[in-house]
């Protein structure tokens, strides 16, 4: 995990992997390959909605990072020694069950395809029960 991670972070010595705002969240990588990226967090009662239940918002930001971070995955492509900048184009998210303060949730995610432009993921959050918490779909564009 760490080589892959250290390479990108000598490549774009600007980037921060987790992204900052992830790193609030106390979101921990677990797993860091080219396509692949898995992170754990516990979910805390300050991010929950006005029923006591994990935050939408709070899950999709958890999988707009690990999603995004498996497309950081495949820079090291020859078509991507271009590029300036990666970030979500279109994210699209589905809530199937809710999760709660002190849930430990799984979130994983996958590379679908890759272009020039563009890089296609999908992932999903899973509780220890391996209950199906939500999933997405996303488009990360490639900037040069």
């Amino acid at each position: 995990m760490n080589n892959l991670k250290n390479k990108l972070q000598e490549k774009y010595p600007n980037a921060t992997f987790p992204a900052p705002l992830a790193q609030k969240f106390n979101i921990h990588l677990l797993e860091f390959k080219e396509g692949q990226a898995q992170a754990e967090v516990i979910v805390d009662s300050e991010w929950t909605n006005p029923f006591g239940i994990a935050h939408g918002g709070f899950l999709f930001t958890m999988l707009d990072e690990i999603l995004g971070s498996a497309a950081c995955s495949v820079l090291e492509k020859s078509i991507y020694k271009d590029i300036q900048s990666l970030s979500t184009t279109n994210h699209d998210i589905f809530f199937h069950a809710p999760a709660y303060p002190k849930d430990k949730l799984i979130i994983t995610a996958s590379v679908v395809s890759c272009r020039k432009n563009m890089i296609f993921v999908e992932g999903n959050i899973k509780n220890t029960n391996q209950t199906l918490i939500a999933e997405s779909k996303g488009i990360w564009f490639v900037k040069r």
